[in-house]
C-alpha cells in the first residue's frame, strides 16, 4: 500500500509540476537569433504567466486584435511600459519588469521583443 501511495505522489507531482510546465514552454517558437533566445527565456519565466492566461487583463499572445493597437505603437515605447509598467485601459495594471525587479533593462527588452515576434507571427 505504501510503495502504491508513493508512486501515486510521484506521478501527481510530475503531472502538477514538472509535466505541464515543460509542454507550455515547448510550445511557444524558438528562434536562433540570440536576443529572441533570451527573450524567450525571459518571457516564459516572467511574462507567460499573464500573457498566456486571462491575469489582470494582459493581452494574450494569441490574439492579435487585441495587440494590433499596441503594435503600432513605437518599440520604445512598449520597452517603456514594460520597464516601468502601466494601467491598462481597463483598470487592469502591468507592474515594473512584469513584477521581477531583478531583470535589467536588456532581459526585459529581449522579453518584449520576443513577444512582438511570436504575436506578429
Amino acid at each position: 500500500m505504501a510503495q502504491a501511495a508513493a508512486k501515486f505522489a510521484a506521478v501527481l507531482f510530475t503531472v502538477a509540476f514538472c509535466a505541464p510546465g515543460v509542454a507550455r514552454a515547448q510550445s511557444y517558437p524558438e528562434f536562433s537569433e540570440l536576443r529572441l533566445k533570451l527573450g524567450r527565456s525571459v518571457w516564459i519565466e516572467t511574462c507567460k504567466p499573464c500573457h498566456t492566461t486571462d491575469i489582470a487583463g494582459a493581452p494574450q499572445v494569441s490574439d492579435k486584435a487585441a495587440w494590433a493597437p499596441r503594435l503600432k505603437q513605437s518599440r520604445e515605447t512598449l520597452y517603456e511600459h514594460a520597464l516601468k509598467g502601466l494601467f491598462g485601459p481597463k483598470g487592469t495594471e502591468m507592474p515594473p519588469r512584469g513584477g521581477n525587479a531583478v531583470l535589467t533593462d536588456d532581459q526585459v527588452k529581449a522579453a518584449v521583443d520576443y513577444m512582438i515576434t511570436i504575436v506578429s507571427h
